[in-house]
């Protein structure tokens, strides 16, 4: 009798043992497949036909269909008659987009675009992988392409991409935080803080620039917002404030900017600005339509009577003036990057308040009329970076 029921006992052990052996293997494939309707359910395709429109750069809707580029069907922009996408549907601050990229000169997402003018743009130099420049972030105000002001080593970085040739891109974006992220390297190629103040959400958009890009396997999934904490801006000696007045038209024979300043203080309708997490004084973000020149002004207090020098860069043309007299000028355009201190001049202060002028006039007659961009011609860089030691 008692080796029967140890038999017994045996058996019964053994098979709850089974039972709880198959109930753990179906609640593991239970977990695993509700992770994956989980994943399946928070990443999304985006940018199908019916999703987005098209725009030439003369700010024509255009009707475009995919097309099949080196085994992938892609959506296809080639920077003039087919330039920019904008994705409907989505308004999102914190996300994660991945695609595959085979473009030829530039290629980027727009993020938190409130329209076709204004947004933070992010893109690939494809022809100049493996180089610094080959990503490049820059905030995009009304219209303006600001290249030469973001730059490296913080807004530009290396990247192994190759013109033409498909690599796969992911963006990431939480709060100010951007992290890019390059064939799927686990470390960022580029992690930044984004210089949208305050930081809100928007439309996506994909743009292409002086050649064609191909878009490809586009994914979209929402993240979960971040506490943004408003941490002080170190001391800086940069001048990021300023009046400044309305644009006047550009004079590109005579460049006669003293009589635009004439004009400036006989109208006198400044307006103050200070951007101080921005060391650039970006002139395009404060007009609808960036293409003339202005008069930017600040004060400098000194104690004594002292000498003191201003390390200044710029882009396009400029005049600066104190105290009503000349200390530099330029008669040709500038058109390259914008650095801290790539010149210098001394400056000699007297006690007390001391103007300083600068009449900045933009890149727009490098292109002639202007840059042409969503069917008008304007400045793309427009600005200046000045500090005093």
């Amino acid at each position: 009798m008692t080796t029967l029921l140890n038999e017994v006992s045996i058996v019964w052990i053994s098979h709850i043992q089974k039972t709880v052996k198959m109930k753990i293997r179906y609640t593991n494939l239970l977990f695993i497949a509700m992770l994956a309707i989980t994943f399946a359910n928070a990443q999304q395709s985006i940018f199908k036909t019916s999703e987005y429109t098209v725009y030439s750069e003369d700010n024509k809707q255009v009707i475009v269909k995919d097309t099949l580029f080196k085994g992938k069907q892609a959506l296809k922009l080639d920077g003039k008659s087919r330039s920019i996408a904008f994705l409907h549907g989505i308004d999102t601050k914190n996300f994660r987009v991945e695609m595959d990229i085979a473009g030829q000169i530039m290629s980027g997402l727009g993020f938190h675009a409130k329209d076709g003018m204004n947004y933070q743009f992010i893109y690939f130099r494809p022809g100049l992988g493996g180089t610094r420049e080959a990503i490049q972030y820059i905030p995009i105000y009304n219209g303006a392409l600001s290249w030469v002001f973001y730059n490296y080593p913080i807004y530009e970085t290396l990247a192994d991409v190759k013109s033409l040739e498909w690599f796969h891109a992911a963006f990431e974006v939480r709060g100010k935080n951007l992290k890019v992220f390059v064939n799927h390297d686990p470390e960022p190629k580029m992690d930044i803080s984004i210089l949208e103040n305050p930081v809100g959400g928007g439309k996506l958009l994909l743009r292409s620039l002086f050649g064609p890009s191909y878009f490809a396997n586009i994914t979209y999934q929402s993240l979960t917002d971040v506490d943004i904490m408003d941490e002080p801006l170190p001391k800086s000696d940069f001048l990021t404030t300023w009046e400044i007045s309305e644009q006047f038209p550009r004079d590109t024979t005579d460049h006669d900017f003293h009589k635009i300043l004439d004009r400036a203080k006989e109208l006198d309708n400044w307006k103050t600005i200070n951007v101080p997490e921005d060391s650039y004084v970006n002139l395009s973000r404060y007009f609808e339509h960036p293409q003339g020149v202005l008069v930017a002004r600040t004060n400098i207090d000194s104690e004594t009577t002292s000498s003191r020098n201003l390390h200044f860069d710029y882009v396009g043309r400029i005049k600066i003036i104190l105290n009503g007299i000349d200390l530099f000028a330029n008669n040709n355009i500038k058109f390259e990057r914008v650095f801290d201190g790539t010149f210098t001049t001394g400056l000699r202060l007297e006690k007390g308040k001391n103007e300083l002028v600068i009449i900045a006039e933009g890149d727009g007659a490098f292109f002639g009329e202007g840059f042409r961009y969503l069917g008008r011609n304007q400045h793309t860089n427009w600005g200046f970076i000045a500090r005093i030691e």
